[in-house]
């Protein structure tokens, strides 16, 4: 009988997606099977291998092929391949400081995928609305036949042709083919800070996706992760109500973000703009008084941990390092703010900028938990100040199995 070795339970979803993933060793090697967890989810599962039959003949048209699939009594078994994911190319790129041939290597891809999809003009049908929601689309975008949404870097093997991995998440209707490219440059660039030197905003640029896709895309993303739970709670939003008085997570709601304009008086209200904190989440473009030198960020009344999902000016990354965190740390893209009124001061307004948009995520709690995350950040930026002085080490300890799980398992966190 052939041995399971590894199982990943995908419950977080609604019965009608919640699958189980196997990889199993029988005497030919390896293989992964995927199965419904419900009678409920069998369609689903079914229609991977429908995909795989679409998919093996479009990817011909750039030169890539498909992970092989085929069906089983109870579901799928697809094949189990070993090598050199694009993000982890591209990862070993960016180590070496071979950061033009990384971005010319994604660069490449793109153009790739682009070609798959850029085939007719976009519009919206009553299955895209089902699965992306009910918004007023931007105009000029692009889409195919069937479309793959999850073509991610770390989805590519770089075998010989390279293998798409994961095509559970194809359509048979119009999906926007720069949701797609969006998808890769975001999911690639923005987990992880030691990408961004590769810059989110330069890639869309190259590809004509504009600020209101992305705003719309980022949407589209929302009403797609609501589209896979349909009412079901995942655990990680059961925290609250399962364990009362230990460090809960609350939900953010009624509270609001506000945004300081330096002046020659300091930081006052009537120099100031307000935007809703609605469940955890704000986002907000801002246009700046002329001559403003910095910012003061107020996310809320109560200690807290801030997600920097985008902070722009002019749609570039703002520097972070020169802004001041009372009785917190910024590190990466969490700030930890322990203060009762917390807030990120003197945040630098490049000189000229005309246009200040960000977006956060905000998780208060007790002053206690938050000033004991603020410790850890600092100890880790201590930490990553060594580190960097002894290059050879950290190249060791990132080609270590354990890091990769580390990296793998900090990609899917954010993704979700």
């Amino acid at each position: 009988m052939d041995e399971i070795l590894y199982s990943k339970y995908s419950n977080e979803r609604s019965r009608s997606f919640a699958i189980r993933t196997d990889i199993l060793e029988g005497k030919a090697g390896y293989y992964v099977e995927k199965k419904a967890l419900y009678p409920e989810g069998k369609a689903h599962v079914d229609e991977i291998y429908r995909w795989y039959e679409k998919l093996t003949g479009i990817y011909q048209e750039i030169g890539f092929a498909c992970n092989r699939c085929e069906k089983t009594e109870d579901g799928v078994r697809l094949e189990y391949l070993e090598g050199q994911t694009l993000e982890e190319f591209l990862d070993g790129l960016l180590e070496k400081g071979c950061v033009e041939e990384a971005k010319e290597r994604l660069m490449s891809y793109l153009e790739q995928v682009r070609t798959l999809y850029d085939k007719e003009l976009f519009q919206v049908t009553e299955h895209f609305e089902k699965v992306f929601g009910r918004e007023k689309a931007p105009e000029g975008m692009t889409c195919a036949e069937i479309t793959n949404i999850d073509m991610v870097c770390e989805n590519v093997v770089l075998t010989a042709p390279p293998t798409v991995l994961d095509y559970e998440w194809t359509f048979d209707f119009p999906v926007p083919c720069q949701f797609v490219l969006y998808r890769i440059i975001h999911y690639y660039i923005a987990t992880h800070s030691a990408r961004e030197i590769l810059s989110e905003e330069a890639f869309c640029e190259a590809f004509c996706i504009t600020r209101e896709m992305r705003e719309y895309f980022d949407r589209m993303e929302s009403h797609f992760q609501e589209y896979l739970t349909q009412g079901h709670i995942p655990m990680r939003e059961m925290f609250a109500s399962m364990t009362p008085g230990v460090g809960n997570e609350q939900m953010v709601t009624g509270e609001q973000l506000q945004i300081f304009f330096m002046t020659d008086g300091g930081y006052q209200p009537e120099n100031s703009v307000s935007y809703p904190i609605m469940d955890n989440h704000v986002s907000c473009t801002v246009k700046l008084p002329e001559g403003c030198p910095m910012l003061r960020i107020d996310p809320g009344n109560h200690p807290c941990a801030v997600y920097l999902e985008k902070v722009l000016f002019d749609g570039q990354k703002a520097s972070l390092k020169d802004a001041v965190v009372p009785e917190g740390v910024i590190t990466g893209k969490w700030a930890y703010l322990a203060k009762s009124d917390p807030n990120i001061v003197n945040l630098p307004v490049p000189e000229g900028a005309k246009e200040f948009q960000v977006s956060l995520r905000v998780y208060p709690g007790t002053k206690e938990l938050v000033a004991a995350a603020c410790d850890t950040g600092k100890e880790n930026k201590v930490l990553r100040a060594r580190i960097s002085k002894v290059p050879k080490a950290v190249w060791n300890m990132r080609n270590t199995k354990v890091w990769k799980l580390y990296k793998k398992c900090r990609s899917k966190a954010e993704r979700k």
